[in-house]
């Protein structure tokens, strides 16, 4: 029976593989080798692929929003620099991705801003779990790996706030400090994404709060 098998956006080709934590819990994991690979996904989960194309195997999440939210989204998204952002649907959140490879939508106080909050974030957190050794190998690889793809960037997305009312929540990204969330307010969808889009690659962008 051949392995279970997904190829991600970069092409290239994960397969999954069950194993026993030392928890003693079982996992499941996708590696690049086919070697001892399971033959089907467990009922219940699903492969997650990131805008980077890293891949996961996670728990169905079944997006809360509809394909044609998303269209409208996707739509306005086209309207502005088609080639520099991405959309992400996940859960009840369509987040929206810049790409670091178009200068003139990442401004250089954008790429100070976020480098400063990631360094911070990335300290605290690996601090707590890595030896120094092992914190310097992290980084010297996501370079590498950054260095050789695409880098994409959370900027501004828009979480359901009410299922019945479908209304969205317009959070945007906060880049000093520990990487989080800003809350602008709620809204339609159609209103949030004619209000807050075009402030993407702007200096605009800045000021809202």
């Amino acid at each position: 029976m051949e392995p279970f098998s997904y190829t991600n956006k970069h092409g290239a080709t994960y397969y999954l593989h069950t194993v026993r934590g030392t928890d003693g819990r079982t996992y499941h994991v996708m590696r690049t080798s086919a070697m001892g690979a399971a033959s089907r996904l467990p009922q219940g989960f699903e492969v997650r692929e990131t805008v980077h194309g890293q891949v996961a195997v996670r728990r169905v999440r079944p997006k809360q929003i509809t394909p044609l939210e998303e269209r409208l989204v996707h739509t306005a998204m086209e309207n502005l620099r088609p080639f520099a952002y991405l959309l992400d649907v996940d859960g009840k959140a369509a987040t929206v991705y810049a790409s670091a490879e178009d200068r003139k939508c990442f401004l250089e106080s954008l790429d100070a801003e976020f480098a400063e909050g990631f360094a911070d974030a990335l300290n605290k957190a690996l601090a707590k779990r890595y030896s120094p050794e092992l914190v310097d190998m992290f980084r010297a690889r996501r370079k590498e790996q950054n260095a050789k793809r695409p880098r994409y960037y959370p900027l501004l997305r828009f979480v359901l706030a009410d299922k019945r009312e479908r209304t969205f929540a317009v959070e945007r990204v906060c880049f000093s400090g520990e990487s989080s969330w800003i809350r602008l307010e709620v809204l339609p969808l159609s209103a949030a994404v004619m209000k807050y889009l075009p402030h993407l690659g702007r200096d605009s962008f800045f000021d809202l709060i």
